[in-house]
């Protein structure tokens, strides 16, 4: 059975409201800031690597079960690199299976001491990182899956069947996790079964892509202390 996986590699800063392209340094209303910066240290010398995405292609696996059963999609990890240039708080932001998902963390766990810390004005500082990693057999169209997915939820919405709907779209977020019209309708969807929670992670998430799409709800529904931005 063949299959690949696709490595896209984001980052956003921790004390940012939304996320930014910070792959070179950056002026951000007056504070000069610099992204963590993955070396390779280890392996820059037998393997003439110098990309998290060409370190996490060489070792990433397909877990057997998942590929045996044909599971596909996207996890996504967030993980702080520490101002001494360790990782710390590996996170799930979006789930596969959970041995997809560790599989994922399990080989970023093995940069640890490959990284240069992010700088704040010259300082040393804590900064955040966001992997996403696409698990997909051959032939396979995320994009196509999870369109259908999202529009198979509208039509149960349309009979005002939310549960269902809810159901279908975790469905379609697995293939797009970072697709700002299922995230909102997710969360739109998480709202009306009284999930606020849910509901206000995902609107949270969509602002931390740049999508101003759930600002109006965030503004209506989340303001409160437990569903704020960035707590």
């Amino acid at each position: 059975m063949k299959t690949k996986a696709i490595f896209v590699l984001f980052m956003f800063v921790v004390f940012l409201s939304v996320a930014q392209d910070l792959t070179k340094t950056r002026m951000l209303g007056g504070v000069d800031v610099i992204p963590p910066v993955f070396t390779g240290i280890d392996i820059i010398k037998s393997n003439d690597f110098g990309s998290i995405n060409d370190y996490l292609e060489e070792r990433v696996q397909y877990p057997e079960e998942s590929e045996s059963r044909w599971i596909e999609g996207t996890t996504i990890v967030q993980f702080t690199v520490l101002a001494n240039g360790e990782l710390d708080d590996f996170r799930v932001v979006s789930s596969v299976t959970s041995d997809i998902d560790n599989e994922v963390i399990k080989v970023l766990k093995l940069t640890d001491g490959m990284w240069s810390p992010g700088k704040n004005n010259g300082t040393p500082v804590a900064m955040e990182r966001e992997v996403s990693v696409t698990f997909q057999m051959e032939n396979s169209d995320h994009v196509k899956l999870a369109r259908k997915f999202y529009n198979r939820a509208n039509k149960r919405l349309l009979k005002n069947k939310p549960l269902k709907a809810l159901r279908i779209l975790n469905h379609a977020i697995v293939y797009q996790p970072n697709d700002y019209s299922i995230l909102f309708l997710r969360g739109r969807t998480q709202l009306i079964v009284g999930n606020m929670a849910g509901a206000c992670q995902d609107w949270n998430r969509l602002k931390s892509l740049g999508s101003d799409l759930g600002d109006a709800y965030l503004e209506k529904h989340c303001e409160m202390d437990d569903y704020a931005v960035n707590k």
